[in-house]
């Protein structure tokens, strides 16, 4: 009996022994097991709490940016203190006799600017030369002069895009209205606005506020003044006799270059306040200048060949805001002598000579001074306290910071030296950052570009408006059938 207990029992020990092995692996396994979900699971809630972190960052800085800057807050402040005028403007002064223009003399007007353009003209356009009423926020009869173009005989209601014209200048000579492409070549915008009208759009293309009125003086790139002068061209064309009938009331546009997409974003940016009866289905720049300070300090700093912008924005704003600005700090001896009458004479044509262009060298330092140029460098002039108020004056017209329902699109030439492509970009970001929807496009090459100076195409700052063209149809066709904004900031 003992012997056979005995062997029961070594037997017994043995698989006890052997189950107690295998316990006591699967135990190990477990643990590793468990270590491994642990480790994933800490992993990943770290992960989590990392971009939650990170999210909540960029949020408070987007908070901070749009809420605590000063620059921002203070163009902010500039459009929350604009009014509706105290009595209706866009009243139509007078209004000059209709010219009309049969489709094979509008596509030769168009094919000025365009020579590829390839969309049929299957009806001439008109021409008429009003003035309208504007306020500036202190005047309510503000003279302004436009052109407004139109397809012969509609049939229909047509959608009506308020263009703002680039820098013409600041006299009364420069007004855009008086252009003649083939004496001085401004940009042709009978042209350039034709086509919009050979495709069934009423364009009007408005002077600026102190063009053509001798008892005062454009204020250059005050974007407040600028945005009242086009939603009171878009009045001006309900009120219009040959115009008023034909109106979309649901498909306002406001549209412009350089100086005037500036004017068009700050229409947009202040219709609510100054003309809510105003409904925008969009806000296009060609080109635009969205931060006067950057247009300036480009030159300086990038080689953009703009340096006559620096003398006409002191013009203006000395006499807008009633700032004395340092000016022998800002401008060289020669400069500063006659700088008013200098600047209400020079043309846009003529103020790429007279101030030196950057064009094969950069020639800033013979428009503006050392120290100036110093506190361009250093990223902000208001670095320099002697700068301080042209510097807030400057971003009390930033573009980008006011969030608004219209859709925005961008239109940039990658060749643009003038207002260069790395302004228009950060203009987008401060559109996005405030919560606007907005579309971006840059060309290179295209040909609607080729002209006889440019046989490339090569799509620089005036070209914006030709390589863009087509696309600005689909883009304003889209909004209109109101097909949702494919946002290029998302």
């Amino acid at each position: 009996m003992k012997k056979i207990k005995h062997n029961v029992t070594k037997k017994s020990y043995s698989k006890l022994k052997k189950t107690h092995r295998a316990n006591t692996i699967n135990n190990q396994l477990m643990k590793k097991d468990t270590t491994k979900v642990n480790t994933k699971l800490i992993l990943l809630i770290c992960a989590e709490v990392c971009i939650a972190l990170t999210i909540f960052g960029w949020l408070k800085w987007q908070d901070y940016i749009l809420n605590h800057s000063p620059v921002i807050i203070t163009a902010i402040n500039q459009v929350e203190k604009t009014q509706p005028p105290s009595v209706q403007t866009g009243k139509i002064l007078n209004a000059e006799a209709l010219q009309s223009y049969s489709p094979t003399q509008t596509t030769e007007l168009i094919k000025q600017t365009n020579k590829n353009f390839d969309l049929p003209v299957t009806s001439g356009i008109s021409k008429q030369v009003i003035r309208y009423t504007s306020s500036d926020g202190h005047s309510n009869d503000v003279p302004i002069y436009a052109r407004v173009y139109m397809p012969l005989s509609p049939n229909k209601q047509l959608p009506v895009l308020a263009f703002a014209p680039g820098t013409t200048g600041l006299g009364d000579g420069c007004a855009a209205s008086i252009e003649q492409p083939q004496k001085r070549n401004w940009a042709n915008y009978d042209s350039l606005m034709a086509a919009y009208a050979s495709q069934g759009y009423i364009v009007i293309i408005t002077d600026y506020e102190g063009m053509r009125d001798p008892a005062r003086i454009h204020h250059y790139m005050v974007g407040d003044v600028e945005g009242r002068a086009v939603l009171d061209s878009l009045r001006a064309i309900k009120n219009l006799d040959s115009t008023k009938k034909s109106v979309d009331q649901n498909a306002f546009f406001t549209g412009g270059y350089s100086q005037g997409g500036h004017a068009a974003y700050w229409a947009d940016a202040i219709a609510s306040k100054y003309a809510p009866e105003i409904k925008l289905k969009g806000a296009i720049g060609f080109g635009p200048v969205t931060s006067v300070n950057e247009t300036l300090t480009d030159a300086i700093t990038n080689n953009a060949n703009i340096n006559w912008f620096g003398p006409f924005v002191v013009v203006s704003y000395q006499d807008w805001y009633k700032h004395t600005f340092p000016v022998d700090k800002i401008l060289v001896p020669q400069f500063t002598k006659n700088l008013r009458s200098d600047v209400l004479r020079e043309c846009i044509d003529t103020a790429t000579h007279f101030w030196p262009s950057n064009i094969g060298a950069n020639k800033s330092a013979e428009v503006y001074t050392a120290e100036f140029i110093a506190a361009a460098k250093s990223g902000n002039i208001a670095n320099n306290s002697a700068y301080t108020q042209f510097a807030n004056d400057m971003s009390a017209n930033i573009v980008g910071t006011v969030k608004t329902l219209t859709p925005k699109l961008i239109n940039q030439g990658q060749y643009d030296n003038v207002v260069l492509s790395r302004q228009s970009k950060a203009g987008y970001q401060r559109m996005c950052a405030s919560g606007n929807s907005t579309n971006f496009k840059e060309y290179s090459t295209n040909p609607y570009a080729i002209q006889g100076y440019n046989p490339k195409g090569l799509v620089d700052h005036y070209q914006t408006m030709n390589a863009s063209f087509k696309d600005t149809l689909g883009w304003m066709e889209a909004r209109m059938a109101d097909i949702p904004l494919v946002d290029s900031c998302l």
